[in-house]
C-alpha cells in the first residue's frame, strides 16, 4: 500500500493553544521545583557541567531571542547575559556551563525573574501571532533547521521539556523523585467508577 502524505497546513487556533498550554505547564514545572531550592543546589553543576540556574537563564535567553524572530524586534536582554546562557559554544575547551553563571551578577532570584518576563513576553507573542503565519518561511537569518514560524513555536513548545529531562538525570537533586517529570496534579481525585 503506497501512501502519500500531503503537507499539512496549519491554520486552527489549536495550534497556539497547544504551545501554550506546553511552555505553561513545563514552566510551572521547572519553577516549581526551583524556587524552594537552596543557592547551593540552584547554582552547583550536575553530571553535565550544568547548573539550574544555567538552565533557567539559558531557557529565558532562547526565549528572548525566538521572541525576537517571532515579533521582528530587538532582544530585550543584554547580550552579556545571552553570552552567560546561551553561547554557541557546544564542545569548547573551558569552564562548565554552571561556572559562567556569577551568583553575585545573577541571584537566584533575578535568574528566576528572567524567566518569568521571557515567557510572560512570549505568551503575549503567541498571542498576537497571526495564525496564518504558521508555515510561513523564517527570515533569512533564522537558522535553517527552523525553516517555519510554527517550527519555531514548535521548538518552543518542547524546549523547557528537554531540559527537565537534562535535569532529572543530571543533577542528584532530583534522583528518584517526580518533581520533575509529571505534571503538577497533587489534589486529584479520580472520578468513582461503577
Amino acid at each position: 500500500m503506497n501512501m502519500v502524505h500531503e503537507p499539512v497546513t496549519v491554520s486552527s487556533p489549536l495550534a497556539k493553544q497547544v504551545v501554550k498550554r506546553q511552555l505553561n505547564r513545563s514552566g510551572n514545572i521547572l519553577m516549581s521545583a526551583s524556587e524552594p531550592m537552596s543557592d547551593e543546589d540552584f547554582f552547583v553543576g550536575g553530571s553535565n557541567g550544568i547548573s539550574v540556574a544555567w538552565t533557567i537563564g539559558h531557557l529565558a535567553c532562547v526565549m528572548d531571542l525566538f521572541g525576537s524572530w517571532l515579533s521582528d524586534t530587538d532582544r530585550r536582554f543584554p547580550a552579556s547575559t545571552h553570552q552567560v546562557f546561551n553561547a554557541l559554544d557546544i564542545g569548547a575547551k573551558g569552564p562548565e556551563k554552571c561556572e559562567l553563571v556569577d551568583p553575585e551578577q545573577f541571584s537566584k532570584g533575578d535568574i528566576l525573574l528572567l524567566l518569568r518576563q521571557a515567557q510572560v513576553r512570549l505568551l503575549e507573542i503567541l498571542e498576537e501571532f497571526d495564525i496564518t503565519r504558521w508555515d510561513e518561511a523564517c527570515a533569512p537569518h533564522i537558522p535553517d533547521t527552523l525553516p517555519t514560524y510554527g517550527a519555531i513555536w514548535e521548538a518552543l513548545g518542547v524546549h523547557t521539556y528537554w531540559h527537565l529531562g537534562e535535569l532529572c538525570g543530571a543533577h542528584a537533586r532530583f534522583h528518584g523523585t517526580y518533581t520533575l517529570n509529571s505534571v503538577l496534579h497533587y489534589f486529584y481525585v479520580p472520578p468513582k467508577r461503577g
